[in-house]
Formats: C-alpha cells, sequence, structure tokens
C-alpha cells in the first residue's frame, strides 16, 4: 500500500490536524489537541473563504500568516502549526499501518465514500481507518443492527437478510457486534457475498482474527473505524459509529431493539429522525417492544412472515418505502 492511493496533500493535512494519530508529547510533556469534528467544520469553513482555499495550503506556513489569513487567534494558529509540524513522524506513522493492512481516509479524499459523506454532511467523520477492499465502500449496502442478544427467529431473519443482500450484489453494512449484525454479515458472506463493518472496537485486533483476515484478503469484507485503530470498546465509541452504518447505507433492518435503551434504539431513533436512510423493522408476533416502537416512529414494517417470499430485497424495500411513505403523508393530511 502507498499512502498517495489514499490520501491526497490535502487529505494528509486534514489528518494531522484532526486526529491523535502520530501525535506524541512535547519536550514540555504536552501537546495540541486535534480539532474535533464542530471544530473542524468551522475551521474548513475559514479556510475556503482565505487565500489559502484548502487545508493543504497550510503546510509550512508560519502561525502569524495563518492567524492573519484564516482571522483566528493567535493560540489558535499555533495549534495548527504544532499540529501540522509533525509530518516526518506522520509519514513514518502511516507506512508502518499501511505495511500491516491497513489504510486511511480523510473526508477530503477522493475513495471516502461518498455515501457517508453525502448522508451525514457535516456529521461525517473527518477521519476513518479501515482495512480489505475500500472499493466496497462506495457500493449501496443494507444496513442490519439489532440487539446482541436475540431469539431465533431473530437469529433465522438476520441470516436471511444476510444472505438475500448477497444475492443481490450489495453488501451487508454493520456493526460486527455478537448477534443480530454477524448473524447477518455471516449470512452474506456465507452465501459468497460481500460486508462492510463499522467497528466501535480496535480495527488493529479484529483484523488478526484469522476468519476476518481470510475474508479481509478475498477482497469480500472491509472494515472501518472512526476511531483510532488501536482504540478498544467503549460504549460511546458504540453510539457514535451508529451514524456510519446508517450513512453507508441504501436502507437498514433493524433485527430486534430494546425500549429507549441501548445502542440500537438510539442509533435507529436517530437515523429515523434525521432521514438518513428508510429504516425497516423486523414485525411479528413475537418481537421486542422496542421494535414495535420503533414502528411507531417512523420505522416501516418488515414482516418476518414475508422475508422467505421476498425475491429482490432491494427492490421490495424501495417500493414499500415509498408505499410506506405515502400512506403516512396521507395519514398526516387526514389528521390536519
Amino acid at each position: 500500500m502507498n499512502a498517495r492511493e489514499y490520501l491526497s496533500d490535502d487529505g494528509q493535512a486534514m489528518l494531522a490536524l484532526c486526529s491523535a494519530f502520530a501525535l506524541k508529547e512535547d519536550s514540555e510533556g504536552s501537546r495540541a489537541s486535534p480539532f474535533t469534528l464542530s471544530e473542524w467544520n468551522q475551521l474548513a469553513r475559514q479556510i475556503h473563504k482565505s487565500s489559502f482555499q484548502r487545508p493543504g495550503e497550510l503546510q509550512g506556513r508560519s502561525a502569524a500568516d495563518i492567524a492573519r489569513e484564516l482571522a483566528i487567534a493567535a493560540d489558535e494558529s499555533e495549534r495548527i502549526t504544532r499540529l501540522l509540524d509533525r509530518s516526518g513522524r506522520l509519514a513514518l506513522e502511516l507506512e508502518n499501518l499501511y505495511s500491516r493492512g491497513m489504510w486511511v481516509l480523510t473526508r477530503m479524499d477522493e475513495q471516502y465514500p461518498s455515501k457517508l459523506r453525502d448522508t451525514l454532511r457535516h456529521q461525517a467523520p473527518t477521519v476513518i481507518f479501515g482495512a480489505g477492499e475500500v472499493h466496497l465502500l462506495g457500493r449501496p449496502g443494507i444496513a442490519v443492527v439489532g440487539s446482541r442478544n436475540i431469539d431465533e427467529s431473530g437469529a433465522t431473519f438476520a441470516r436471511e437478510i444476510g444472505r438475500k443482500t448477497s444475492a443481490a450484489k450489495q453488501p451487508v453494512v454493520s456493526g460486527g457486534a455478537r448477534g443480530s449484525d454477524r448473524l447477518a454479515m455471516d449470512g452474506s458472506l456465507g452465501a459468497g457475498g460481500t460486508a462492510v463493518g463499522a467497528l466501535a472496537d480496535s480495527l488493529e485486533a479484529t483484523i488478526r482474527k484469522p476468519d476476518v483476515r481470510d475474508f479481509l484478503l478475498e477482497g469480500r469484507l472491509a472494515l472501518l473505524t472512526p476511531y483510532s485503530p488501536s482504540a478498544g470498546f467503549s460504549v460511546g465509541a458504540a453510539m457514535g459509529r451508529n451514524k456510519v452504518i446508517y450513512g453507508l447505507a441504501g436502507f437498514a433492518v433493524v433485527v430486534s431493539s430494546d425500549f429507549k435503551t441501548g445502542g440500537t434504539w438510539t442509533g435507529a431513533a436517530e437515523a429515523l429522525k434525521a432521514g438518513w436512510c428508510p429504516v425497516f423493522v423486523r414485525d411479528g408476533a413475537n418481537v421486542p417492544k422496542g421494535n414495535l416502537e420503533l414502528l411507531k416512529i417512523g420505522g416501516a414494517p418488515l414482516p418476518e412472515s414475508e422475508i422467505n417470499n421476498i425475491g429482490s430485497l432491494p427492490d421490495w424495500m424501495q417500493e414499500h418505502a415509498r408505499k410506506d411513505r405515502q400512506e403516512r403523508d396521507l395519514f398526516g393530511s387526514a389528521l390536519g
């Protein structure tokens, strides 16, 4: 792998500014803080309005020049120059990253998934680390999410969604967690299909698993994370990566959800409110309360009794998402 295949000059500047990757403490035991997502969005606007126009143009500029051109305080321009002033160390760490089969992309780069950028817009992660076939991220997919602990009917449903997604030549997009996520990914991969995993756990540790490594080498699996490749699992990370799952997908399916608690509920409710993609919810006699409540707030029903009779899953979803929306509009008009 070569950094230039993934990172442009603007991308390398954005990586330096927005990530702690290769960022170490200075001689005084302190370090500049990378820009948060909201801070970057503001800085990007200032760069675009300035004579620099692009982040790559900040490289090699003095703090005084940056302060003047961007109309920012001296301490902020110093922060920028300190973050950028590690190009040598950054290059070495990137070489090490690529040698271990991983890559990195920023919102400024051509291979950054356009679906993620276009759907989430200013909420799209500034930097993503990943492994596997990057081109899988550019294909429309079907997101499958759900609780870790599900009953047998839910497990069967998740596997079948995976198989039908594979038959449609689309990747399953999921979080890779035990339960609904992994069952759907296994359903697709087991049927010869593809999958994309948005991780809330260590990318470095995940790619060392033998079965994962095989799928990565076959080009049928791509993994990504908006966090450091060595970062371990946290509840906050799981919540944060949910939007990445929905942002990459053309449609989403909720297999099982608790009610008003847990990452599945939070992610689905956020996706419905933001309108990131049509969200289908498994419907049936014994589905959890969370599923029923998600249907009440905008989820479209996907009856488990019908799943085996569906031919093309994306076509079915397209038709029923439109029908569901029309029915909701009529219902809303009647109320008005």
